[in-house]
């Protein structure tokens, strides 16, 4: 949860919107602030990142509980490149 935060701070012009990250332990959502959930997962897909979105707004992030944080750190370089392909159109 803080690395997504830290992520959204990183991101700050394309995540102005960005409402909240909420979750217990590895299951984590983030929203937004706006309707791009779909085309992220999408974009996310493309690299080989399996994320879904409940909502239109909502990123949700459902890990194995062995993931390391070696695994982790690439997650967030990949939804870093999902967001950023999305976001800046």
């Amino acid at each position: 949860m803080r690395a997504l935060r830290a992520l959204g701070e990183e991101r700050i012009e394309l995540l102005a919107a960005l409402l909240e990250v909420r979750g217990r332990g590895l299951l984590v959502a983030l929203d937004l602030g706006r309707e791009a959930g779909a085309k992220v997962v999408d974009a996310a897909r493309e690299r080989g990142l399996l994320i879904n979105s409940p909502r239109p707004e909502t990123l949700r992030f459902m890990p194995a509980l062995t993931t390391t944080r070696a695994e982790i750190d690439a997650m967030l370089g990949l939804l870093d490149q999902a967001l950023g392909s999305v976001l800046a159109r």
